[in-house]
């Protein structure tokens, strides 16, 4: 049915079967149906429709309601000057009020307005408050704060605080304070901040870690260490996550792809080649089904090609195997 005056003839409900019955995409179907009174769609819904045309139906209710929502016209507030607000938010009975006006309205104020705020919520012993405005600095930052910023951190070891000194702050005061800034916030990122010939410690949070930073800042390590990091890795995700679905791969495992990164800044194409067979090679292992048996069959090919062999490199007396189960999901 070719001519368009034929299907132009025939009753909606006939071409909306015809579009569904030719498999036409689902954006057709919908405009066929948008263009019905409502009325027209609750036919549809009750007659023995294929399932392409009931699904349409339910995703322009749904985006009917959606629509619905943002037609809402409300008034536009009318608001006080921020120096006011300051003043309820430093007072009492309308600080809550106050507090969410001023979360609100704060990126869409002037330079000055805003330093007001950011330095409102600083100096404050609500942690809540201080760690608001810490997140916004950490996509709005100017120097200007820097100072505010390491008072705070000074008086609270806050995370947040923590995180942003080792993005912004100085290589003199990273390098002053580098051991209670990685107490407050991560090895790995404080550690980046410092020389190359810097000592480095096994205070790393995951394995992968290490090889970040000796890809980063061109360290030494070996072939053997790095492929011990990777067969480490892939040996603990198979007992921390649950991939017994089609289509999972060693490849989708957490942390796959910093490890894929470095080892091509570290230029061993060897090891990135002999992921890429096991990868290929254990795929069709992984597949819907209880995950234990499922994780059973991909480690004992793994460990029929040799890949669980090397030590770990945090903890070289230990081997992969000797990690428990228990361990392993902690």
């Amino acid at each position: 049915m070719e001519d368009i005056k034929t299907l132009m003839s025939l009753p909606w409900k006939e071409q909306v079967m015809y579009l569904a019955e030719h498999g036409a995409n689902e954006r057709f179907i919908r405009a066929l149906i948008r263009s019905l009174p409502e009325s027209e769609w609750t036919v549809l819904e009750n007659a023995q429709t294929p399932f392409v045309v009931r699904r349409a139906i339910d995703t322009l209710r749904w985006e009917d309601a959606a629509f619905a929502h943002q037609r809402e016209i409300k008034e536009q507030p009318k608001y006080r000057p921020v120096d006011e607000v300051l003043a309820d938010f430093h007072g009492k009975g309308k600080k809550q009020a106050a507090r969410k006006e001023l979360q609100v309205r704060l990126p869409y104020l002037t330079a000055y307005e805003q330093k007001q705020i950011i330095y409102a919520f600083l100096d404050t012993e609500v942690k809540t408050d201080r760690v608001f405005v810490l997140k916004y600095l950490d996509t709005h930052f100017d120097p200007m704060y820097m100072k505010a910023v390491e008072v705070v951190w000074g008086l609270h070891h806050d995370f947040e605080a923590a995180k942003l000194l080792t993005h912004y702050a100085s290589d003199e005061f990273i390098a002053e304070n580098f051991e209670q800034l990685v107490q407050d916030y991560r090895y790995l990122p404080v550690r980046l901040r410092m020389p190359a010939d810097y000592p480095v410690e096994r205070r790393f949070q995951f394995w992968h870690e290490y090889l970040y930073l000796c890809a980063r800042q061109h360290l030494p390590i070996t072939e053997k260490v790095a492929f011990s990091i990777l067969s480490n890795t892939i040996h603990l995700r198979l007992f921390q996550e649950n991939m017994a679905f089609e289509g999972a791969s060693l490849f989708r495992l957490s942390f796959m792809f910093p490890i894929l990164w470095s080892l091509g800044e570290l230029g061993f194409i060897g090891i990135i080649l002999r992921f890429y067979l096991e990868n290929e090679r254990t795929k069709p292992l992984f597949k819907s089904g209880d995950w234990d048996e499922v994780r059973a069959s991909i480690i004992a090919q793994l460990e029929e090609d040799g890949f669980f062999t090397c030590y770990d490199v945090l903890n070289p007396d230990r081997k992969p195997e000797d990690i428990t189960i228990d361990e392993a999901n902690e």
